[in-house]
C-alpha cells in the first residue's frame, strides 16, 4: 500500500511538470528624448521602435511598453534632420531611457561683411560704397553708404567673393560659412591709382646683341637706362604711356603702352643701326 502511494504521488508530480510553461521574461519599458543638434523645434518629428510608430507624451518624450529584453532597434527623423538608427539594450523587465541627438542637414548659411579704405579718419574706418559683391559669376550683393553687404544663401564651405567697384582694384576673398550659420568678412579694398603695374623688357639691336638704351616716358618726365644685358623693368601707375627708346647709334624708337593696375606689361624692342 505504501508503494503504490510513492507511484502516484511521482506520477502526479510528473504531470505537474509537463504541464506547466516556462515563465515568459517580464517585458520592459523604454523612454525616448530627442534632441535637435543645434537646438531648436522639430518639424514632423518621427520615432519608430522596432518599426512601429511611437506617441509621444505630453513632456514630448516618446514612452514605449511592453518590449521584450534585448537589443531594441530605433529609428528617429524630422524635417531638415538626418535620420538616426540607433539600437539599445534593454534588460528583461527593465527601464531604460535614452536620448537620441539630431543633426541638422547640412545647407547654406549668411554673409555679412564691409568694405573699407586703407586710410582712416582720426581713427575711424573709411567705407567704401556701391561695390560689385559676385559668388559664381553673379551679382548677390552690393555695398551700401556704410560700406556693409549682406550674401544670404550661400556655403556652406568656403566661398569665393569677388569684389569690384569704380576707382578701387578689384579682388578676390575667400571666406568659410558654417552651414546655416553665419560668417563675417571686412575686405580692404586699394584705390586703383594705388596700385602700381610693372613695365619689363629687353631692348637689343637688330643685329641681336643687348643695348645700354634709355627710357624716356612722357608723360611722367621720367627716364632711365637699361642694364648692360638690355633688360629693364620700372613700376608705374595704371594708365597709357608714350614710351621712347634711344641707344647711342641707332635709331629711336616710340611706343604707346597701356598698362591697368596690378598687371604687367612684357615687350621685346629692337633697334635698328644707324646708316652712315
Amino acid at each position: 500500500m505504501r508503494r503504490c502511494a510513492v507511484s502516484l504521488g511521482l506520477l502526479l508530480l510528473g504531470a505537474l511538470t509537463l504541464g506547466a510553461a516556462p515563465a515568459p521574461d517580464a517585458a520592459g519599458t523604454m523612454w525616448i528624448s530627442v534632441r535637435p543638434q543645434p537646438s531648436g523645434a522639430l518639424e514632423g518629428l518621427r520615432v519608430q521602435v522596432e518599426g512601429k510608430e511611437a506617441t509621444a507624451e505630453s513632456g514630448g518624450a516618446f514612452r514605449v511598453e511592453g518590449l521584450a529584453a534585448g537589443w531594441v532597434a530605433i529609428q528617429a527623423s524630422a524635417e531638415g534632420y538626418q535620420p538616426l538608427a540607433h539600437k539599445v539594450w534593454l534588460p528583461a523587465g527593465g527601464q531604460t531611457s535614452v536620448l537620441l541627438p539630431l543633426n541638422r542637414l547640412p545647407g547654406p548659411g549668411t554673409v555679412r561683411g564691409r568694405v573699407i579704405g586703407p586710410e582712416a579718419v582720426e581713427g575711424s574706418k573709411v567705407p567704401i560704397a556701391d561695390v560689385e559683391v559676385r559668388v559664381g559669376g553673379q551679382v548677390l550683393a552690393r555695398s551700401d553708404a556704410d560700406g556693409y553687404f549682406v550674401l544670404p544663401s550661400v556655403g556652406p564651405g568656403p566661398v569665393a567673393l569677388a569684389l569690384a567697384g569704380a576707382g578701387v582694384k578689384s579682388q578676390e576673398e575667400v571666406v568659410v560659412v558654417p552651414s546655416h550659420g553665419e560668417a563675417s568678412i571686412e575686405v580692404i579694398m586699394r584705390k586703383a591709382e594705388d596700385v602700381l603695374a610693372w613695365m619689363r623688357g629687353r631692348v637689343r639691336s637688330t643685329r641681336g646683341r643687348p643695348l645700354v638704351a634709355t627710357l624716356r616716358i612722357a608723360e611722367t618726365k621720367r627716364q632711365t637706362r637699361t642694364r648692360p644685358t638690355g633688360e629693364f623693368e620700372l613700376r608705374l601707375p595704371a594708365g597709357r604711356y608714350h614710351v621712347t627708346f634711344e641707344a647711342r647709334g641707332h635709331v629711336s624708337q616710340d611706343k604707346v603702352v597701356d598698362v591697368n593696375a596690378g598687371d604687367q606689361a612684357i615687350f621685346y624692342v629692337d633697334l635698328s643701326p644707324l646708316e652712315n
